[in-house]
């Protein structure tokens, strides 16, 4: 009886973690970002796709919770939105990278203020400082 347990706990203790969302694997469907992060170009953050969004095409998945690490962060004293760039045709990859190379999404590009005062000095975009601040006007 005690092996049993024991030969229990083993197994538990080494069964496989979730594996984490792999962009790599859905490349060749050449979906866009929208099509999973639904508020990508609409709202100010991109969201995490459901369990329901994923059994559109994985449709005998098991009601789950997808695992979602966050890998992109703003301080609180920072205004961003997603809808905003969207809105001004900056694409996905300008900051996220090529995330379809990538079976863990990691951070291309920091999200610190020289970074984003660089991307908008090159594109162009304002760099006043209530664009991305809210100073309280």
């Amino acid at each position: 009886m005690r092996w049993m347990i024991a030969l229990l706990c083993v197994v538990m203790w080494t069964a496989p973690a979730e594996k984490p969302f792999s962009h790599r694997q859905h490349a060749a469907l050449k979906m866009k970002c929208a099509q999973c992060h639904a508020t990508a170009e609409t709202e100010e953050t991109a969201g995490f796709p459901t369990a329901a969004q994923c059994r559109t095409c994985h449709v005998s998945m098991a009601a789950r919770t997808i695992p979602a690490k966050r890998v992109y962060r703003v301080r609180d004293f920072v205004v961003f939105s997603h809808g905003r760039h969207s809105m001004a045709n900056a694409a996905c990859n300008a900051c996220h990278g090529e995330v379809y190379t990538q079976d863990t999404l990691k951070l291309a590009r920091p999200t610190t203020m020289a970074a984003c005062v660089a991307c908008h000095k090159e594109t162009r975009a304002t760099v006043e400082c209530n664009s991305c601040h809210d100073l309280g006007q």
